[in-house]
């Protein structure tokens, strides 16, 4: 009898089980109608951890009840990653610019080419000062290239007008997948915020399910402010961002020193370079199901020895 290795699909996240002959897990609340075509992304790896994108339909196998499904077809799907950079160039920031150049250099240096980033500044209001690209000479000249301005920071309208530009965009089906990722750098300045807190919930529910990665770095700028974290994450910035920061998945750090920046940002440039490179590294594989509706006992497999892997059904890899 061939042994497989069993891919689980687990409640919430969708993960692997990297034992062989281990059981199938749960199948999460999102698949519980599915219908008789049926699609899931599969991100395959070698025993030293190399992508292996060559799968072919007899490679991957789906069962219900026990039953084998057809998988009509397994192709190359790639699912980027897409940076966002969200600056506070308040007054506030004037002590740490410096930091901030440097960290953000060396964040979009630890970047993969191919990476695509777009910059706005958040002071005196949200402003895009760099347009999504991926030439690494524009995206130097744009880091380089912001100042300090007069005018509270706002912080909360950068988060709301990043989950409307996605919300935008989802209506437009000539967009491929993509993982949308927010960095923002914040000071702990009194900020201004237009919108309402119903409107702040709105924003950050459809963050979550467009399962978006936020991340935010708050920060004392200036001599004489609060150094405790415990301040620090008292502040309106820290108090926003935190639960969205948890919810999506993503980083938060709380910096008594700016200077802690310029070794912070390029280790999270590394890090999604390393999440980028499995996110472009995955397939799409098709099942012809012998009937549509609620799945029954499925369970997902790798036929090729030695490989591990995790499915998900949108491409957005844990």
């Amino acid at each position: 009898m061939k042994r497989y290795r069993p891919l689980a699909i687990l409640a919430g996240a969708v993960v692997i089980s990297q034992m062989a002959g281990t059981p199938a897990g749960h199948v999460a609340t999102v698949l519980a109608q599915a219908p008789q075509t049926f699609e899931f992304f599969v991100h395959a790896a070698d025993a030293a951890g190399k992508p292996v994108t060559d799968l072919r339909p007899e490679d991957v196998v789906m069962s219900e009840n026990g039953v084998p499904q057809e998988v009509a077809k397994v192709e190359r799907q790639a699912v980027p990653l897409k940076i966002t950079i969200a600056v506070d160039n308040s007054e506030d920031s004037a002590e740490a610019l410096v930091q901030y150049r440097a960290g953000l250099a060396g964040l979009v240096d630890g970047l993969p080419p191919d990476v695509e980033v777009t910059l706005i500044t958040t002071a005196p209001q949200p402003r895009t000062v760099l347009r999504p690209t991926t030439d690494r000479t524009q995206i130097r000249r744009a880091v380089n290239g912001f100042a300090p301005e007069q005018g509270r920071p706002r912080f909360t309208e950068a988060i709301v007008e990043f989950s409307e530009r996605l919300q935008r965009e989802a209506r437009d089906r000539r967009i491929a997948p993509y993982v949308p990722v927010l960095i923002m750098l914040s000071t702990t300045a009194v900020e201004q915020n237009s919108y309402q807190p119903g409107e702040v919930t709105k924003a950050a529910n459809f963050l979550v399910a467009r399962r978006a990665r936020v991340n935010v770095i708050v920060m004392s700028t200036r001599t004489g402010q609060a150094t405790s974290s415990e301040t620090i994450n008292a502040s309106m910035q820290g108090v926003i961002s935190m639960p969205i920061v948890k919810a999506t998945n993503g980083r938060y750090e709380s910096l008594a020193a700016s200077s802690r920046l310029s070794t912070l940002l390029p280790e999270w440039g590394k890090d999604l370079a390393t999440l980028h490179n499995r996110q472009i590294n995955q397939v799409r594989v098709t099942v012809e199901r012998a009937k549509g509706g609620e799945l029954q006992n499925p369970r997902i497999e790798l036929a090729r020895p030695g490989l591990d892997g995790v499915v998900t059904i949108d491409g957005h890899l844990p």
